[in-house]
């Protein structure tokens, strides 16, 4: 069977629009169910009474009957006065009148009639009921299902036996007793609880008073199995696309596979078809999709793609992992994405992977290319394999070894195969306030290449022995912080690394680049990314961290952490030949985090020049979680040469704030908003705000948005409008996945929006 959380899908029973009507079928699985918080005890229905279910339970007899007095009619039967009550089973009647027959065990209810079993709860004026057959029919019935919060009414409700029953003039919600914010109204409904399934005829979707929506026939499930059909619409309109409408449509093909049919017109472009295909077989599971927009009005060309995702086990050690993605051109993702990592997407993957895990080694195969949208266009690995191994020797003697071989493919540059090596041995000591870690190693990269410029080695090699020792020390004391106990640490850390030099001006950049200078890259034995280039060092780190603890919790208050590298010689090798770096010391980089309050936390990180005495990087972010169901973030990013996706070999400033949150407005209402700005273009990057309302059986979300489009900084703007009825479907654009994106530490099951 397929893993129902990786195969839920959220369906919607009724696609028409004024007169046009469309036969359906629909899946309830995963739609949201109304809230307790919203609700209450609103749903506490008048049901059969407990009371004397229990006393039936206890006297042991097949058909238990009581009443506040009884008596027998001129046909033998059993007249029953005042709180009367028959139970079999887990069927229970209970009516202010019943005239029972012990022989062939047919009732007749009268009066304040309640009906229930382990399914359903029926009300109503009258009910004829046989209880050997199971069969029975109530009039002017009130019904309301066990599992699902869910009621209705019906003129007449027929039970053919214990798992079908048959609904005439029926309507069914979510909304509590006394309010049909919405209703679903059917001339006859079949529910048939053995199969899961049920159809109406001549369906009415209500919502305030208002039909919205009518089919004449749609069937769906009673429960989360899934099922063919219509998923939910959505309508929208943005400056790109101008009007949009989506109805997809949900085939369940087979219980390990399905697929999802996706039309989108869109007034500016035309239409567009989509397809998912999911699938789950004994260890592999991925999925295969794409679309295709014949003629696009304004590209007046064909636009698609197409994408592939696997992965799996062949056992329980060997893996694999399968990722493809093509579009028919550069411009495809900035004129279809909707969010930010679409329209930044420079590359599009194409990677085959699979991997062995033994007990302390590791080996990995894989190839990969690129499909180039914008910038350089990067090497191929065709292929590259990996060995990892680590472990015990003697002694408390620990070795590492790290290989690769890797074939890389280029059409412009010079392009080879790489082996790389790199051993290494350790000896860690440590104790409870002290550790010490010496390591050695020896790293070996051979290359053979293809076209390399005149005058230099078709073979070139690098050997280079690597050394660092690692060492650290833990302090504690106790503190007093404004009445609280409280523990701080102070663990300083000393790392020194040695590496000579060597010429690497023979060496082309298959994968190696500058890497970012955090508070991690102190400890690092490589300043650069990959194997291409193996930093000179003769240098020390001096960093420290201090913590601040609850005595009593042990719940961290504070950490903050500070460091910086003394190079004891100039750095020769850099990714270019003739880039050495003159420096005695490097950038100080810091960290920090803080619980400043319950709900309040902070957290920055910061690279600081003391030569230009000017700040390179720094992030600093404010978090605010109170129990009332706020949410604000404010965050400010700054970094200096950055490289420019839009002109590459370019550099750029970034500096943004970054402020958003979601306020709620009272019991039912929430405010929601983003504000993403650059103040070096004084641009806005993305910004939305929203206004939702939450009841108990329905929501309503509509936002205003506007957001980059491209890499060259275009906008666009749209407007989402959702509309769910909790227990049945969602009508519009999803606006969770905006917020997800978009509002940090947002989920929708903390936040309900």
């Amino acid at each position: 069977m397929l893993q129902k959380a990786y195969l839920r899908v959220r369906h919607w029973p009724v696609l028409a629009v004024a007169s046009i009507a469309l036969t359906a079928s629909v899946t309830q699985a995963a739609v949201s169910q109304p809230s307790d918080a919203q609700c209450g005890s609103a749903f506490e229905f008048i049901g059969p009474d407990p009371a004397v279910a229990a006393r039936a339970k206890a006297s042991g007899q097949p058909i238990y009957v009581v009443a506040d007095s009884s008596e027998a009619d001129p046909d033998g039967n059993i007249v029953l006065h005042g709180q009367a009550a028959i139970v079999k089973g887990d069927r229970q009647l209970n009516a202010d009148e019943v005239t029972f027959n012990r022989d062939d065990q047919a009732a007749v209810a009268t009066g304040a009639v309640v009906f229930g079993d382990s399914r359903m709860m029926l009300e109503g004026t009258s009910l004829q009921y046989n209880l050997e057959a199971d069969q029975g029919t109530i009039e002017n019935a009130s019904y309301a299902l066990r599992e699902k919060r869910a009621r209705g009414r019906a003129t007449r409700i027929i039970r053919r036996d214990a798992s079908r029953h048959t609904l005439e003039g029926a309507f069914y919600t979510t909304c509590p007793p006394g309010k049909r914010d919405w209703a679903l109204r059917a001339t006859k409904v079949d529910l048939d609880f053995d199969d899961g399934q049920g159809s109406a005829r001549n369906v009415v979707l209500d919502f305030k008073g208002v039909p919205i929506l009518y089919s004449p026939y749609f069937s769906f499930p009673l429960s989360d199995e899934r099922k063919s059909g219509f998923l939910a619409p959505s309508a929208g309109n943005s400056d790109e696309t101008g009007f949009e409408f989506r109805a997809p449509y949900y085939l369940n093909l087979a219980p390990n596979y399905d697929a999802t049919i996706t039309p989108r017109y869109m007034s500016k472009r035309g239409l567009m078809m989509g397809g998912l295909g999911r699938y789950l077989f004994r260890g592999t599971e991925g999925e295969i999709g794409g679309t295709l927009l014949p003629s696009d009005k304004e590209a007046d060309r064909d636009r698609n793609y197409v994408f592939l995702k696997q992965n799996g086990r062949f056992t329980p050690r060997w893996t694999h992992y399968l990722s493809y993605n093509r579009v028919s051109d550069d411009q495809y993702f900035e004129d279809f994405g909707n969010n930010l990592t679409d329209v930044s997407t420079t590359h599009l993957q194409r990677l085959a992977t699979t991997s062995y895990n033994g007990d302390n080694w590791r080996v990995r195969g894989q190839v990969e290319t690129y499909q180039t949208l914008s910038g350089s266009r990067p090497y191929r690995r065709l292929p590259q394999l990996m060995f990892n191994t680590s472990g015990f020797l003697f002694g408390g003697l620990n070795y590492a070894i790290d290989s690769e071989f890797t074939e890389y493919d280029h059409p412009d540059l010079v392009d080879g195969t790489r082996i790389d090596l790199y051993p290494s041995l350790s000896l860690p000591w440590e104790t409870a306030a002290f550790r010490v870690e010496p390591r050695l190693g020896f790293r070996y990269t051979q290359y053979s290449l293809n076209d390399q410029l005149p005058g230099r080695d078709d073979n070139p090699s690098r050997s280079v022995p690597i050394f660092s020792v690692d060492s650290g020390m833990f302090f504690e004391r106790d503190l007093d912080l404004w009445g609280v106990d409280a523990v701080q640490t102070l663990e300083p850390r000393l790392f020194y690394l040695y590496i000579p030099n060597r010429d690497q001006d023979d060496i082309p950049l298959f994968d190696t680049s500058d890497t970012d200078f955090t508070f991690q890259s102190l400890f690092r034995t490589n300043r650069f990314s990959g194997p291409d280039r193996q930093g000179d060092a003769n240098q020390v780190t001096a960093a420290v961290t201090s913590r601040i603890l609850s005595a009593s919790s042990g719940v961290e208050m504070l950490r903050t952490s500070l460091g910086q590298i003394r190079y004891l010689r100039d750095r020769q090798v850099g990714l270019r030949p003739g880039s050495a770096i003159e420096a005695s010391e490097s950038a100080i980089v810091g960290e920090l985090w803080a619980r400043l309050t319950r709900s309040l936390t902070a957290r920055g990180d910061l690279e600081w020049d003391p030569d230009s005495g000017s700040t390179q990087r720094s992030v600093f972010g404010l978090y605010y979680r109170p129990d009332n169901g706020v949410l604000l973030n404010a965050s400010y990013r700054m970094r200096r040469e950055l490289p420019k996706l839009s002109a590459p070999g370019l550099t750029e400033s970034l500096e943004q704030i970054d402020i958003s949150g979601l306020i709620p407005l009272g019991r039912n209402w929430q405010l929601v908003g983003r504000s993403y700005y650059s103040l070096p273009e004084s641009k806005i990057i993305e910004s939305f705000i929203g206004l939702g309302y939450e009841s108990c059986c329905w929501g309503a979300r509509v936002v205003t948005r506007r957001y980059v489009r491209s890499l060259s900084g275009d906008t666009t703007s749209a407007i989402l409008f959702e509309l769910e009825l909790k227990g049945l479907t969602n009508i519009g654009n999803k606006v969770e996945n905006l917020l997800t994106e978009g509002v940090f530490g947002y989920s929708r099951d903390a936040y309900g929006y």
